[in-house]
């Protein structure tokens, strides 16, 4: 993970998290060279991300052929997250 987080929003720092994965298929179906699954790592801003209040979130959606559409994903999947708590603390 890098030590600057990749984006700030509404107050919270956004890590993507990168994993190259195999995926499993047919073997007549087509098969990319590469794919990658996204989480993320959400904190409050300027917060350790390794802190205990960090939390990581696994963004399931679906797999990315590069690692820079991966990351834009994760941090669009960050700020949805941050957004749907932030709508919980409002109803409240």
């Amino acid at each position: 993970m890098n030590e600057a987080p990749s984006s700030n929003y509404k107050g919270f720092d956004i890590y993507p998290l990168v994993y190259k994965t195999e995926t499993r298929r047919e073997w007549y179906e087509r098969r990319p060279d590469r794919a990658y699954n996204i989480s993320v790592v959400i904190c409050e801003e300027g917060m350790d991300p390794t802190a205990d209040a960090a939390q990581v979130f696994p963004l399931l959606a679906e797999q990315w052929d590069s690692i820079g559409n991966a990351k834009r994903a994760a941090i669009l999947g960050g700020q949805g997250i941050i957004d749907t708590f932030a709508t919980r603390r409002t109803r409240r």
